[in-house]
C-alpha cells in the first residue's frame, strides 16, 4: 500500500473510527475529514465495522474517477452521488484506474468494466 502523509493518518487508518482517505498530490494518502463525516452520517445509526478497502469512485456528475481508500466498506454503499467500485488491493485499484486511461473520465457503463470479479 501507498503510504500515508503522516503517522497521525496511518494511526487512523490502523484504529480509528471508519474513514475514508483520499491521495495527495504525492500520492500518499491522507484522512479526508468532510468526506468521512458524510460517509459516517448516512450509514445509519449502526456503526461501520471495520473491514477496509480501495475504492475507485465516479463521481456521477462529471464521470470523473478517483482512487479512495476506506476502512470500512459500508461507508460507501449506496452513496446517492457516487458510483463505487470496490478492490481488495491498492494494486488492483491503481491497474483498475490506470486502464480507465487519463484523465479518468469515463460514462457509467466505461466505469462497470472496471469492477473485479465477485468476491
Amino acid at each position: 500500500m501507498d503510504p500515508f502523509c503522516n503517522p497521525f493518518d496511518a494511526a487512523l487508518a490502523a484504529a480509528g473510527p471508519p474513514a475514508v482517505f483520499t491521495r495527495t498530490a504525492d500520492g500518499e494518502w491522507r484522512i479526508a475529514p468532510d468526506l468521512s463525516r458524510d460517509c459516517w452520517e448516512r450509514t445509519g445509526p449502526e456503526p461501520a465495522l471495520l473491514d477496509p478497502a480501495h475504492a475507485l469512485v465516479r463521481d456521477r456528475a462529471t464521470g470523473f474517477v478517483s482512487w479512495w481508500f476506506v476502512t470500512a466498506r459500508k461507508l460507501l454503499a449506496d452513496h446517492p452521488r457516487v458510483d463505487v467500485v470496490l478492490f481488495d488491493t491498492g494494486a488492483q485499484a491503481r491497474a483498475a484506474l490506470e486502464a480507465l486511461g487519463r484523465p479518468p473520465v469515463v460514462s457509467p457503463d466505461g466505469f462497470a468494466a472496471a469492477a473485479p470479479p465477485a468476491r
